[in-house]
């Protein structure tokens, strides 16, 4: 027999099919949204909830309006489908984990539980896991602790706490969010929804803006400054280097364009080839590659003390910026209190 699944048990885990089900028998329509009162209502709720996750926000508000709170869900992934942003995407699939796990370590009705679980491909309470479904969770967790070789392994499982069990079982709730998008989206939608597109990619500008704040070239870690020169000086950089180089400036907030100048500072640049690649790597909103990746590639170089207390460019960045910042405050201060203790000039004199 079929479980019966509550409206408000939908609003907690819309990626059921019987939330499809149950907007298809309300007669919800995606390609017909947009020229409706109500739709484009659903819509601005879309663009809420995706906002929630670009500012990492764990938790979603949920309303007594099922319908709505069903749509705004399947709205959000199909806007951020229709922007083709990696980092949304993902900031998105890391919201709607933690919510759905939230609910589900809540959850008092077993079989709801067991149906949600089978659904996500995921296992509450045995206090093992398989050998291979650990190692592709936990490969994402930097801690040694985490690393195969440091655990107890028995009969193909790995022995793993609760508090473990929760970290791995976001994970992978996460895994399968992330699997999920981006959707296919025919042109025509895409075109109307574009309104509600420019909405979120101008808050994902902002945001991008507030964390990393205005360009700093001075701040770039060595493989960056390193790569940068190499372009400039002809270099024929790796496509390694390429992707690492325009990914790390993308995602500092430089425009493709911009990124495409750095690439015209070198003596055989070729505009068509490089506005093709730059694009590329700047629509789909690829991460910077992490300084392990770096490192397998060969373009970990020049390291400094700053490299070894960050596993990432981008961490490196944020880091430099604050520390140039906080150097730049003192010396202003420094500057502030000589001009205070120099003694006027006597008139007189």
């Amino acid at each position: 027999m079929r479980l019966a699944v509550e409206p408000r048990d939908l609003t907690h885990y819309p990626f059921l099919k019987e939330s499809q089900e149950f907007l298809a028998a309300r007669g919800i329509k995606m390609n017909e949204l947009a020229s409706s009162v109500l739709g484009r209502k659903y819509l601005d709720s879309a663009v809420e909830r995706v906002k929630y996750a670009i500012d990492g926000k764990e938790m979603y508000p949920e309303s007594q309006d099922f319908v709505a709170d069903i749509a705004t869900y399947v709205l959000a992934r199909v806007l951020v489908s229709c922007i083709k942003d990696r980092s949304l995407t993902d900031r998105l699939a890391r919201m709607e984990a933690k919510r759905a796990y939230y609910y589900l370590q809540e959850e008092e009705n077993a079989k709801l539980k067991n149906h949600v679980c089978e659904t996500l491909g995921i296992s509450f309470g045995t206090g093992a896991m398989p050998v291979i479904r650990y190692v592709e969770l936990a490969s994402a967790v930097r801690e040694p602790k985490w690393r195969l070789i440091n655990r107890e392994v028995e009969a193909g499982t790995v022995k793993i706490s609760d508090d473990e069990q929760d970290i791995l079982l976001r994970e992978r709730i996460r895994k399968v969010f992330s699997s999920q998008l981006p959707l296919s989206i025919p042109p025509s939608m895409e075109h109307e929804f574009a309104p509600w597109c420019e909405k979120i990619s101008a808050s994902l500008q902002e945001r991008t803006l507030a964390e990393f704040g205005a360009i700093d070239e001075s701040a770039y870690p060595p493989c960056i400054q390193a790569l940068i020169a190499g372009a400039a000086a002809g270099v024929n950089l790796t496509h390694s280097g390429r992707f690492a180089m325009t990914a790390f400036l993308n995602n500092i907030g430089m425009t493709p364009a911009q990124v495409a100048g750095i690439f015209a500072r070198s003596p055989d640049f070729n505009p068509d080839m490089t506005i093709y690649q730059v694009d590329h790597i700047t629509t789909h909103e690829y991460t910077t590659p992490a300084c392990q990746t770096m490192l397998t590639h060969g373009i970990c170089v020049n390291r400094d003390a700053q490299c070894d207390k960050v596993s990432h460019p981008l961490n490196y960045y944020r880091a430099k910026k604050k520390l140039l910042e906080r150097k730049r405050l003192r010396a202003e201060a420094a500057a502030k209190v000589a001009a205070e203790n120099i003694p006027a000039e006597n008139p007189n004199d």
